[in-house]
């Protein structure tokens, strides 16, 4: 309580000055004012020494919260400080009475990584060490040569600033971080480039997005063939801040696939009066050219997902059964097995836009065995039948990929046969380096026929690719150490 200063309630030594009632009422003596506190700062410290490690492990902040390690008034030596995340764009804040490392929200391992500043060792700086990998970890350690003394507070703070991004696997030349974070030199968050690690061929899609979250064995997915705009167009020398690697490492960026249909299943190619696999071959038309372009015209490349079927070749809808293990395809089987947004209304094809599988705006990956290709946004998306002798059927308001004569709705049937489709999609920026046509494939044991469909294994898939960094991309802080020597508590 803030003393009563009003002139006449204190004497000149700051005593309260008693007022005394008429008694008429019985109302007692009572003091006009508050007595003031006369102790000096250095009196509401209490000896209380003593060592402590403060420690905590495995922390998940998400974008635009932060963690209070610690913040405390007291007095005493701070012998060190480690802080290990799986992201090298972790702030951390750090305050020692006056002191603050980095205003407002700390320093980065990007940002001391990029400017050299790994074992630099000095009172009151944080040195980086470099992981290589968000499983290793990115740390920032603070050890100086002699303890650090402070007399009133110290404060640790970890802050997420990493902005939400649905451009990560996407195009992003033109990336700028949120405002207290360096700006990544390279967005290598961006599509262009592959994972590869050999012996994960076998393993499902969602292990393989786990592996690339945390990858061991294997470098994480970085497309180092790109640039930052701002970068080379001068605007370092206004301030800008620049930091290694990038911000969508970890848990932060971690993938999630969505298979198209046309690879999830290997409809029946009739032939004569039998039957046999027509799987569907991912084949690409035109590669990247000077990749991967500018923000305002990004390169492009052109694939083809073509039903591996002879020239003159249908899809069975003639011979055998239909049913969980016939060879014969009815409207629904030929319909599920359609991909990129295609449906299938007795006799037409058509594009819904609606649909989760169309893939325009959208990004797109594939996937062969130990290698995930990031491609970029597809642009376009259209379907041909007959090895492309047909009409170039597009979706409502949709553009052409091939510039045939176009249409939004094709026939689809061949007596009762089904036609085998060709889609074409035109996708920025592409891949940096070559890529390698390949087929999907039937498992070896446990494979499923259900009307003339056969379901695939997931060692060649190709479709829809998201990120975690599109809503929240979160920081996992793996570990946290503080060690510091308390001399006096605070009371109060």
């Amino acid at each position: 309580m803030q003393a009563n200063r009003t002139p006449g309630n204190f004497t000149p030594e700051g005593l309260p000055i008693a007022v005394p009632g008429d008694g008429s009422l019985g109302v007692p003596t009572v003091f006009a004012g508050t007595a003031r506190d006369m102790r000096s700062p250095d009196s509401l410290f209490r000896v209380d020494e003593r060592l402590i490690v403060t420690e905590f492990s495995n922390l998940v902040i998400d974008s635009g919260q932060n963690f209070d390690v610690l913040d405390i008034s007291e007095a005493g030596e701070l012998h060190s400080v480690v802080v290990v995340s799986d992201n090298p764009y972790l702030q951390v804040y750090l305050q020692i009475d006056d002191f603050r490392n980095a205003e407002p929200n700390g320093i980065t391992v990007a940002e001391l990584l990029y400017n050299g500043n790994l074992t630099q060792l000095a009172q009151r700086r944080f040195r980086a060490i470099d992981g290589q990998s968000p499983t290793v970890g990115y740390a920032l350690v603070f050890e100086p040569q002699e303890p650090v003394k402070y007399t009133d507070r110290i404060r640790i703070i970890l802050y997420n600033n990493i902005p939400s991004n649905n451009n990560v696997y996407g195009k992003d030349l033109s990336f700028r971080n949120s405002a207290t974070l360096p700006t990544p030199a390279t967005p290598a968050h961006m599509a262009g480039a592959t994972f590869e690690q050999a012996s994960l061929a076998s393993v499902s899609l969602g292990e393989i997005a786990q592996a690339m979250t945390t990858p061991v064995g294997s470098p994480a997915y970085f497309s180092g063939k790109v640039y930052n705009e701002a970068a080379i167009n001068g605007q370092i020398l206004s301030g800008m801040k620049l930091g290694t690697d990038h911000p969508y490492v970890g848990i932060a960026g971690r993938p999630s696939f969505k298979s198209d249909p046309s690879c999830s299943g290997i409809p029946k190619e009739k032939v004569g009066s039998s039957t046999r696999n027509a799987p569907y071959r991912l084949k690409i038309r035109n590669e990247a050219e000077r990749f991967p372009g500018t923000s305002s015209a990004y390169s492009e490349m052109t694939l083809d997902v073509v039903c591996q079927v002879g020239e003159s070749g249908v899809l069975n809808g003639t011979n055998g059964s239909t049913g969980a293990s016939g060879v014969k395809m009815d409207d629904t089987a030929y319909d599920s097995h359609l991909g990129f947004g295609a449906t299938f209304s007795t006799p037409n094809v058509t594009f819904d836009t609606t649909s989760s599988d169309y893939p325009v705006g959208k990004r797109i990956y594939y996937r062969v065995g130990g290698q995930v290709a990031m491609l970029g946004v597809c642009t376009a998306v259209s379907l041909t039948f007959e090895n492309e002798t047909t009409n170039e059927l597009i979706a409502s308001g949709g553009t052409s990929v091939l510039g045939l004569t176009t249409t939004t709705s094709l026939g689809a049937v061949s007596g009762v046969d089904y036609k085998a489709p060709e889609f074409h999609l035109k996708i920025e920026p592409g891949l940096a380096g070559l890529s390698t046509d390949f087929a999907t494939e039937v498992p070896s044991t446990g494979a499923s026929l259900t009307s003339g469909v056969t379901t695939t294994t997931e060692y060649a898939r190709w479709g829809i690719v998201t990120s975690a960094a599109d809503s929240n991309p979160q920081i996992l802080v793996k570990s946290i150490d503080v060690r510091r020597r308390k001399v006096y508590s605070k009371e109060g």
